[in-house]
């Protein structure tokens, strides 16, 4: 299989997940179970691609803590190669703290640790990790101004662009915005940026050209049970979503833009590119946790034959 080389660029948490019946309301306590889980965006990300048998490489900053170094084993052990993996002195790694209901439903708070302290300079040092043709993967999670020296490079370095705007961060520059190929928010993340509540199909359409509005060349709006909703000016199509039984959704966004990374690095067409990044997300809410829940590639090949079947 001839595939494209795939870089990541984010954050890598460790998450503590507490299990709970239901999520709390404001000031109310609840009994939960607790496991600790490798986690971040960027890394979530880059270990779904990894899990469909590609060797995406990912940059990302740790600190040279004990967390920092479960969650490199973690990394090593799905298959991500890690040579662009920063280990900061004197630094703690990025944590985040996450509840997830029985309905699969969560709320997660995030300590960017050594994530936080990444430069523009940095990302200088990070240039020839960067191969040719390559399809660099981005998301909001790290510094606005290391997003912009690493999107200002896209020309010299001739990459295609994959922007995840998770969490939403304003200030993003116009020049910087239209670096994008592909800008990859949720139902959410979208209204952030747009304004627009995306309660019908017509207002999908609508905030996908307010997001192109912006200087991105397509959007990809995931918008949960509904499917995903992609746009590029000239074609525009709605791939519905799989129906499964949720337990977790705290990784869905990541399994996503990790599985349409991967089948445009393999030359997938963009239709069948979203339908696969559907079945990877469909099968990663089906478990519990982040990166342990990313599916494998014969998982989700299985999967898509059996829908296949069931549409015929």
């Amino acid at each position: 299989m001839s595939t494209r080389p795939l870089i990541f660029f984010g954050t890598t948490n460790l998450d503590l997940c507490f299990n709970v019946e239901r999520l709390p309301t404001p000031g109310e306590s609840l009994i939960g179970s607790l496991v600790r889980n490798a986690g971040g965006k960027g890394a979530n990300q880059a270990v779904a691609a990894a899990k469909l048998g590609l060797k995406p490489r990912l940059f990302t900053r740790l600190g040279n803590d004990e967390a920092g170094v479960e969650l490199l084993r973690s990394l090593v052990n799905a298959g991500v190669d890690t040579q662009a993996v920063q280990t900061a002195s004197g630094e703690v790694s990025g944590s985040a703290l996450v509840m997830v209901g029985d309905d699969g439903g969560n709320m997660i708070v995030i300590d960017p640790g050594a994530n936080a302290n990444l430069t523009p300079d940095m990302i200088d040092g990070a240039a020839h990790y960067i191969q040719n043709d390559a399809i660099v993967v981005a998301e909001m999670g790290l510094p606005t101004a290391a997003l912009e020296r690493l999107f200002a490079m896209k020309e010299e370095r001739g990459f295609t662009l994959i922007f995840n705007p998770a969490p939403v961060r304003h200030g993003l520059t116009r020049d910087a915005w239209s670096k994008v190929d592909f800008v990859t928010p949720n139902e959410s993340e979208a209204y952030e940026l747009t304004g627009i509540e995306i309660v019908s199909m017509e207002a999908a359409a609508e905030a996908a050209n307010a997001l192109l509005a912006l200087g991105p060349k397509a959007a990809l709006i995931t918008l949960g049970e509904r499917g995903a909703y992609f746009s590029d000016g000239n074609q525009t199509f709605l791939v519905p979503a799989f129906p499964v039984v949720v337990v977790d959704t705290t990784a869905a966004g990541d399994a996503f833009n990790g599985g349409f990374a991967a089948a445009l690095a393999t030359g997938t067409p963009i239709r069948a590119a979203v339908r696969q990044a559907m079945a990877v997300a469909a099968l990663c809410v089906t478990r519990r946790g982040a990166q342990q829940a990313m599916p494998s590639v014969a998982e989700v090949d299985e999967f898509l034959n059996h829908k296949t079947l069931m549409e015929i």
